[in-house]
């Protein structure tokens, strides 16, 4: 698969975002293992260490964790992915409802084109 990155945010924050997308959307299971970094790097054809900085994002969110000597695994906690999913949406409302308002729309005009 051909990843395209856009300029405006570092890759290895769209690296962060496209895995932790598979991770909330199940695409990648509770206790899968995640592909090797060398492995990712080639996927999405950038340097290991873009890669490693992504992967320690998600470790940090706990959403991936490290078995020494088995590679990176996803989180087995229901509770966490979930939230995480929750995190996004909530992101990804605001980030609409901003750009809306900057282009002179209220909140309630916004809401209306919903039928809410």
């Amino acid at each position: 698969m051909t990843y395209k990155f856009s300029n405006d945010k570092p890759i290895f924050v769209q690296i962060f975002e496209q895995i932790q997308s598979e991770i909330v959307s199940g695409k990648l299971k509770e206790g899968e293992k995640i592909p090797s970094v060398r492995q990712l790097a080639e996927e999405y054809k950038v340097n290991p260490n873009t890669v490693q900085k992504s992967l320690g994002l998600l470790e940090d969110k706990e959403l991936v964790y490290t078995d020494r000597t088995n590679g990176k695994f996803v989180s087995h906690s229901k509770n966490l992915i979930s939230e995480n999913k929750e995190i996004i949406i909530e992101n990804k409302i605001k980030s609409f409802f901003e750009e809306m308002q900057n282009l002179g729309y209220s909140e309630k005009e916004i809401i209306k084109f919903f039928g809410w």
